[in-house]
């Protein structure tokens, strides 16, 4: 707790930047997209806008704040390996991408982030012609299980599904290593949330216990014979089994609404708000990595419903249904 007091002082700066629950509500009202994006010019994204190649392109918007939040990042707790963990979200979203498009045999679908910490380039020449020049062997090495994966089942889901349990092992394992028991708690619930919604998608798409089980992630608080033994219930009975959590009854509306509607919209916006409001207690130390750790989560779910916001704007979504949705402000 003694490192980073630089660090955290520069974070309270930031966080005090951060859109509010206002200027949120004012893009939602707006009345068109255009002047939802507007809104921004009155932010603190009004220093990037004019790097923007085209007007009103909120997605190269979105990749300029993540590249400053690595840069940010990485100047402040330099090769921390925890940092480098969260940031390594992005190489393995990048090998989710290659991936799929290697074996198809295709171009990749989506555009390539540089939020992570391996260059897109390195990572395309590993995976076109098995090039290592790569410092990280361990994330090759869940590339080529993913690809072992996919192959013994034909599957183009275990590919994601692989990658996750790689990642998630991992972002597990430098969670353990610290003395952070914010940190480890913070992992084992972002484990455990990925591993319900794992569970009931399983059951929405009817696949067996045995296919299930191949997909949990390890390292959450829920045992997997809990989440096995459940998958063939009902939704309502799925949730009275888990009521036991800490997770309820924050997540009871969304498993209502997934239960009468099979949508699982504000399911996943309750479990989003609660790793966000449980982790917010990092705001207020002065120091260690928690406070750091509390930006880049706080930043992200700003970028995403930042991005959601403008994509219901562009497609005239009503203001009501857009409110509906809002994640929990950091701010």
């Amino acid at each position: 707790m003694s490192e980073f007091y630089y660090g955290s002082a520069r974070i309270r700066v930031l966080e005090n930047r951060l859109l509010t629950p206002a200027q949120l509500e004012r893009m939602v009202s707006a009345k068109d997209f255009a002047q939802a994006f507007n809104v921004l010019s009155e932010t603190a994204y009004a220093a990037n806008l004019h790097r923007l190649k085209h007007a009103f392109e909120f997605e190269e918007l979105v990749e300029i704040e993540r590249l400053e939040l690595k840069d940010l990042l990485l100047k402040l707790a330099p090769e921390h390996p925890f940092i480098f963990a969260l940031l390594r979200h992005y190489d393995y979203q990048n090998l989710k991408i290659l991936l799929r498009a290697h074996l198809a045999k295709v171009k990749p679908e989506f555009e390539l982030t540089r939020a992570g910490v391996t260059e897109t380039t390195k990572l395309q020449a590993y995976i076109e012609s098995g090039a290592k020049d790569l410092a990280d062997q361990a994330m090759l090495d869940g590339a080529d299980q993913a690809v072992l994966d996919y192959e013994h089942s034909k599957d183009p889901a275990m590919l994601d599904i692989s990658l996750d349990r790689h990642y998630y092992a991992y972002l597990n394992a430098t969670a353990q290593a610290l003395s952070s028991p914010l940190i480890k708690q913070l992992i084992s619930g972002w484990i455990d949330l990925l591993n319900i919604k794992t569970t009931l998608r399983s059951k929405q798409l009817g696949r067996d216990k045995k296919a299930l089980a191949g997909s949990l992630l390890t390292g959450g608080l829920i045992g997997a014979d809990t989440l096995t033994e459940i998958v063939d219930k009902g939704i309502n009975d799925i949730s009275a089994r888990l009521n036991y959590t800490t997770y309820f009854p924050t997540l009871s509306a969304g498993f209502a609404q997934l239960a009468e509607t099979g949508s699982f919209s504000l399911l996943e916006k309750e479990m989003d708000d609660l790793l966000l409001q449980r982790f917010r207690k990092a705001k207020y130390l002065n120091s260690g990595i928690e406070p750091l750790t509390g930006f880049y989560l706080a930043k992200e779910s700003e970028l995403k419903t930042l991005r959601f916001i403008l994509i219901s704007k562009s497609n005239f979504v009503q203001p009501d249904r857009i409110k509906s949705r809002l994640r929990f402000s950091y701010a």
